[in-house]
């Protein structure tokens, strides 16, 4: 099976990056393959490897992530068959898993035109997929808020256009309430910095909400009132 991954949001770089890994994977990958067990053993070589380019475009890794093998340019020095790594064996399961989900599950719904998931919908060239959200609140528990807030500038500043994360007032709101739930009011106010173009910052009052000043008007506007947006 073929899968297709959209790379148009991925840096140039990044793209050129890959490439120039994938090409050398390609030279290195063996004419006959000894150990597939997710793909049929009859797949050319030429699909496999654009199957093994999809996932590194999709995770934003090369193939030591999932292959045993130093980072070099000869053949012998990667073991594409072996399943050294627990990486490899969690791809299978995932690649299952996806499979369970198209035919399964979205095939069933009576759609004429269903929508596939792929690596991509969830990873967001991130090898282990997180939410903005759920990154500030690990960062939080573990160190502390500053930490978080230290590393919400960063990427906002170095990963605003490469699609990794939400940056929109949704995922502050989540977080905000969440911290709320768990009675870390201090925690739920920080003066959240950003880019030159918006601003995030807490607005505490009768009712709690994320203001974002929109870059084409530079106006603030009320997202809404997390209460209603988030409450069954």
């Amino acid at each position: 099976m073929f899968y297709r991954f959209r790379i148009a949001s991925l840096p140039a770089t990044t793209v050129m990056l890959l490439s120039l890994a994938a090409l050398a994977a390609e030279a290195q990958m063996p004419d006959k393959f000894t150990n597939l067990q997710y793909f049929p053993k009859t797949i050319s070589r030429q699909e496999l490897m654009g199957n093994m380019r999809g996932f590194s475009f999709s995770l934003g890794v090369r193939c030591q992530f999932c292959h045993a093998g130093k980072d070099g340019n000869k053949r012998e020095q990667m073991d594409f068959a072996s399943d050294e790594k627990d990486t490899k064996k969690t791809a299978r399961a995932m690649l299952r898993m996806v499979d369970a989900i198209n035919q399964e599950y979205i095939a069933k719904m009576g759609r004429t035109a269903p929508i596939r998931v792929e690596c991509v919908t969830c990873h967001h060239q991130l090898s282990i997929p997180k939410t903005m959200n759920a990154l500030l609140a690990e960062t939080i528990d573990k160190k502390d808020i500053q930490a978080a807030l230290a590393l919400y500038r960063d990427l906002r500043k170095n990963g605003l256009g490469n699609g990794q994360y939400d940056f929109g007032e949704t995922s502050l709101n989540i977080l905000t309430e969440s911290l709320l739930k768990q009675d870390k009011a201090k925690e739920a106010w920080p003066s959240w910095s950003s880019t030159s173009k918006s601003t995030l910052r807490p607005r505490v009052g009768r009712t709690t909400f994320w203001q974002c000043p929109t870059w084409q008007t530079s106006k603030w506007r009320k997202p809404g009132r997390i209460t209603r947006r988030f409450s069954n």
